[in-house]
């Protein structure tokens, strides 16, 4: 790949908003993920919905690892576009160290999640660090992504949005 891609493909779009709102089904399913965990660690049997919501949330991390693995293809094989006109040096840095993060993060989280659920190691306290990490990379992207849309005004939302494009 030599020529740098003026926008996302629609894949990659859409990739973006499956891992976006699975990791809201995941947050939403957290607390029942716990409680059958530990059940499961004592030997009994998880209570009511919580099995069930377990494997909802079982499911989404497999599908989050699927999207990211499938965006970083992506990333690899069509490029992405630049960064927007008049992102410094240090901007640039800084915004494709957090997306290569996020990537890290959720594969991670994947990992260390499976790892649990299939009784291999308990890594339930690195998985909650991990939560940590995720919430505050998400927070700087999105934070970043609305203040270049709406005060730099350099089109950054409409890339992934492309209801935005002028």
């Amino acid at each position: 790949m030599t020529d740098t891609p003026t926008t996302y493909r629609s894949a990659q779009i859409i990739l973006h908003w499956v891992v976006f709102a699975a990791i809201w089904v995941q947050w939403l399913f957290n607390e029942p993920m716990k409680r059958t965990i530990e059940a499961m660690q004592r030997g009994a049997t998880p209570e009511g919905n919580d099995a069930t919501m377990a494997l909802v949330h079982v499911g989404f991390g497999s599908t989050i690892l699927l999207a990211v693995l499938a965006r970083i293809y992506l990333r690899f094989r069509y490029g992405t576009p630049g960064h927007a006109p008049g992102t410094s040096p240090m901007q640039a840095k800084i915004a494709t160290a957090v997306h290569w993060s996020l990537y890290g993060t959720l594969i991670a989280m994947v990992l260390t999640g499976g790892m649990t659920w299939n009784g291999v190691a308990d890594l339930g306290y690195m998985h909650s660090l991990l939560n940590i990490v995720l919430f505050g990379l998400i927070t700087a992207h999105a934070a970043a992504a609305i203040f270049n849309q709406f005060v730099r005004k350099d089109g950054t939302l409409a890339r992934m949005i492309p209801a935005l494009k002028k």
